[in-house]
């Protein structure tokens, strides 16, 4: 078998292949143990790591090398190297415990595992079977901040390279206040996970400090270290800090002027460089961030600033806001994913891909405004064909206004919304209903105000029932609420949603569940809507639907703040149980207590929303709120 298809350690599942990481192959794995992904380094060992690895005491921790070896003042020791257990076999009269020390992979793995922070790629373990070293490490799903520049350079805001900033630079105080060197700061060991959050990774180059300092570096990458690392002389923080401010021109100025094909040109670079001025590369980037940052590029690092800490206390107040920052690098990383799912549907060979995985964001934004002009549209038809001052086909006022309530619909369908209701509203107080009228008038301003303007799904809910009412399919309105909407704003959409039903079905229904599109398009001349409208209120039969829709309402919201496509089904399904059960407790009031059965008509109409919700939530994908925040005022 593979070792591909092997368990690593008897433990790990792999899963791929991620990227080349310090000495070693990173791989992402499935922990059969604990239940999650893991990043795993993967480092191959020669013969002299191998023997060292195989000895006793492989799992000793580290001497640092100005401390006191144990047996240089112990006479057991001083004739070791001629008795059988000498602790210098194998190793060429190297000390065991030091040079376990320096096993590829245990340094790294001891130094991360001693810097605990958000900010810092958790290591979990370290093992070493047959030629192979594994460094067992948090896995971030995510991007590399070399993809995010590379790849996503048009959403770079200020605000995002303030978190990068923030992030990284936090990461590096931890480090040094732990007296470790980072030596390989660069845009590919920066990680960005779904949440946002930048993570640095790989201290496969770090170095600890001693008596003496941190002494010298044996690598690091040409573009991301200062002279003094690449001339192997003593190293201190400023080491890090010259990395950090490379990392942030290049967020800032869109590229790295110090990337050289060897060293004795990167030296030019660094001493030569022709440098852009990051201001002017921003509109509202302030000019003194300049010398910030070319203060902590200086070559000489005796004119760099004094930490990390310094360089960004400076350097903070002239970016954006890291918060915001955050939560943009979230969307852009979802985003991202989205697009990387794609592109591996689409290379060869071409797999069938499920209709949901073809439905984009583009899809739902343009069914949202399609919705919202229809919605819209359908309202404002039926208000504007009743004011005596619109009414009629050939009157241009009507088709003009008709017009702009479905292109407001279609632009911001909670302005169309707005409007339409806003029309009716005026067409009920003239057709002699001005206490329904000045209700729905308030009722319309009341939930725009607090939910309506929030976004394209709260205004396509309360669009539901002049749209799937007139079709006899209203009772697709709570499950749409539910789904699309948190609880308490689908509470509210439901709450007017009722209120329009009800105004609808005075038209001549006297039902929920639906009203007669065609026959009721215009309001029939002597029709008393508020005493049709008091007849439905008084009816039981019509509180049983108003309860069921409200259980309805509420089960599948809660469903669905579990963002999966599973408990979305379910709530969908809990929903439609007491939908069913509201009609079937309708019939039993309505029947004197005969019968539980409801008519076919609204078994049949009933059924249909439940499959076209069901559907839904098959097809769609990541089934999660889907609130448009263009759409806010």
């Amino acid at each position: 078998m593979a070792r591909d298809q092997q368990l690593i350690l008897n433990r790990y599942r792999p899963i791929g292949e991620t990227r080349a990481g310090g000495f070693g192959t990173v791989r992402v794995a499935w922990d059969t143990r604990i239940q999650r992904k893991v990043a795993i380094k993967c480092i191959e060992l020669d013969e002299v790591d191998v023997a060292r690895a195989a000895l006793p005491g492989a799992n000793a921790a580290p001497v640092q090398q100005h401390e006191p070896l144990p047996w240089e003042d112990d006479p057991v020791f001083e004739d070791a190297d001629d008795g059988e257990n000498s602790v210098f076999d194998l190793i060429g009269n190297e000390p065991l415990v030091h040079s376990l020390a320096h096993l590829p992979g245990l340094d790294e793995a001891r130094t991360a595992a001693m810097l605990s922070d958000s900010n810092i790629v958790a290591v979990y373990d370290f093992e070493v079977q047959e030629s192979t070293a594994y460094l067992i490490m948090e896995y971030v799903e995510g991007l590399t901040l070399t993809e995010l520049l590379h790849r996503h350079a048009d959403r770079l805001t200020l605000d995002v390279a303030a978190a990068v900033f923030a992030a990284v630079s936090h990461a590096l105080e931890v480090a040094h206040a732990n007296q470790v060197l980072h030596l390989d700061i660069k845009p590919d060991n920066v990680l960005i996970n779904h949440q946002g959050q930048v993570k640095v990774t790989d201290f496969g180059l770090a170095t600890l400090a001693d008596a003496s300092g941190y002494g010298t570096a044996g690598g690091g990458t040409i573009g991301y270290m200062p002279l003094e690392q690449m001339r192997q002389e003593n190293l201190d923080v400023r080491c890090d800090e010259w990395a950090l401010a490379s990392l942030t021109y290049e967020m800032l100025a869109g590229e790295n002027p110090f990337l050289a094909p060897d060293l004795a040109r990167a030296e030019d670079a660094i001493e030569d460089a022709e440098l852009v001025l990051p201001s002017l590369c921003w509109d509202e980037l302030d000019p003194a961030v300049d010398d910030v940052i070319f203060f902590a590029l200086d070559p000489d690092r005796e004119e760099r600033y004094a930490s990390v800490a310094d360089f960004a206390e400076e350097l903070e107040p002239f970016l954006g806001d890291p918060k915001r920052g955050v939560r943009e690098l979230a969307v852009i990383v979802g985003h991202a994913d989205d697009e990387e799912e794609e592109e591996v549907e689409a290379a060869p060979p071409v797999p069938r891909i499920p209709l949901r995985e073809r439905i984009t964001e583009l899809h739902r934004r343009v069914a949202a405004h399609a919705v919202g002009a229809v919605g819209s549209g359908a309202v404002a038809f039926v208000a504007f064909s009743n004011l005596p001052q619109t009414s009629g086909i050939d009157n241009p006022l009507f088709w003009g206004l008709l017009a702009l309530v479905a292109l407001a619909g279609a632009l911001k369908p909670h302005l169309g919304a707005l409007l339409a209701y806003f029309a009716l509203s005026a067409t009920l107080i003239a057709h002699n209903a001005p206490a329904a009228g000045c209700v729905l008038l308030a009722a319309t301003a009341t939930w725009w105000y607090f939910g309506g303007r929030l976004s394209n799904a709260d205004a396509n809910v309360t669009l539901a029932p002049p749209l799937a009412g007139a079709f006899g399919c209203n009772q697709l309105t709570p499950l749409v609420a539910g789904f699309c909407l948190p609880p308490v704003r689908a509470f509210g959409a439901l709450a007017f949603s009722l209120l329009v039903s009800v105004l609808l079905g005075a038209f001549g229904t006297y039902g929920l569940l639906g009203w007669d599109a065609l026959a009721n398009a215009q309001l029939l001349s002597g029709m008393d809507l508020q005493a049709n409208i008091g007849h439905m209120l008084t009816q039981p039969a019509l509180w049983c639907i108003v309860i069921s829709w409200i259980a309805a309402t509420g089960a599948l919201a809660a469903f669905r703040l579990r963002p999966t496509r599973a408990f979305a089904v379910l709530g969908t399904l809990a929903a439609s149980l007491l939908l069913l059960a509201g009609i079937c407790l309708a019939a039993w009031v309505a029947s004197g207590q005969a019968t539980w059965m409801p008519s076919l008509n609204n078994l049949v109409f009933t059924l249909i929303p439940i499959v076209i919700m069901l559907l839904t939530c098959i097809l769609v994908p990541e089934p999660y709120y889907y609130e448009d925040e263009e759409a806010a005022v």
